[in-house]
């Protein structure tokens, strides 16, 4: 069984490219993010209609921290967390200028930790030209979270790519926090033989530190990559089965409740 924890809808806002690609890359289920699109607006709305469509897909809304300033934005946030496949809340660190610790979020992460709604962080580089700060989207941010709010489950995307070691050294302190592995790839473009390499190398740095890669998940950032590609990328590591199956979907279904038949 495969579960990829990132993905998000293609320019269409549909769901039907992205299960085709889970058909040929044999991945059985994709948590679908959403994002905050030109203008300020989230594309919530139309990640919950399309994983009504479908029951191997579930998804992650999104925070606008910008937002949080007004009760009824968190109010409709949290009624959403209530909804049937919504397994998580993201946080876009960096790409808007907050810390993760910020006293305004507080409400919120008390809320998801007493409902046991795991939340996912961006953490690592920003987009070329992007005006955000790295400083926001650095791993020790979520460390601050983390141990402010030990029961909480958080997920670090992108395993804070570049500062894979910072992340690692989060892991490693913090029971309740894991990573996925999407993104770690030059976006748009085909993995090569090379770039498997490439993350073997740093990936197997990660695996020495932490021993193992038992708070690691599986995750794309579809459409930017080819999930049958990252897929095969992520089979190339050394791992033991304990290991491969908490990565692939182990984890995944234990953080986000996700069954599949």
């Amino acid at each position: 069984m495969v579960i990829d924890c990132h993905t998000h809808l293609d320019d269409d806002g549909r769901a039907e490219k992205l299960l085709r690609s889970m058909d040929d890359a044999e991945i059985d289920a994709s948590v679908v993010i959403a994002e905050t699109l030109p203008g300020d607006i989230s594309n919530a709305a139309q990640v919950l209609e399309a994983v009504r469509q479908s029951d191997r897909l579930w998804a992650i809304i999104n925070c606008v921290f910008s937002k949080t300033v007004e009760l009824k934005y968190v109010e409709e946030l949290t009624q959403l967390l209530h909804q049937e496949r919504i397994v998580g809340l993201k946080f876009y660190l960096g790409y808007e200028e907050y810390s993760a610790d910020d006293e305004r979020l507080h409400q919120l992460y008390e809320y998801c930790e007493k409902h046991e709604v795991p939340i996912m962080f961006h953490t690592g580089v920003l987009e070329t030209g992007s005006t955000g700060l790295l400083e926001y989207s650095h791993p020790l941010q979520v460390d601050r979270v983390a141990t402010r709010f030990p029961n909480l489950t958080i997920v670090m995307a992108h395993m804070g790519n570049p500062w894979l070691i910072d992340c690692a050294a989060v892991l490693a302190k913090n029971q309740n926090v894991y990573a996925d592995m999407s993104a770690f790839f030059a976006e748009n473009r085909s993995i090569t033989a090379h770039d498997v390499e490439v993350f073997k190398q740093r990936m197997e740095q990660v695996r020495v530190f932490l021993y193992s890669y038992e708070k690691f998940l599986f995750g794309t950032d579809y459409p930017l990559y080819s999930q049958k590609e990252y897929l095969g990328a992520v089979e190339a590591l050394e791992m033991e089965q304990a290991e491969h199956e908490a990565v692939m979907h182990g984890n995944a279904a234990r953080v986000f409740g996700i069954t599949t038949s």
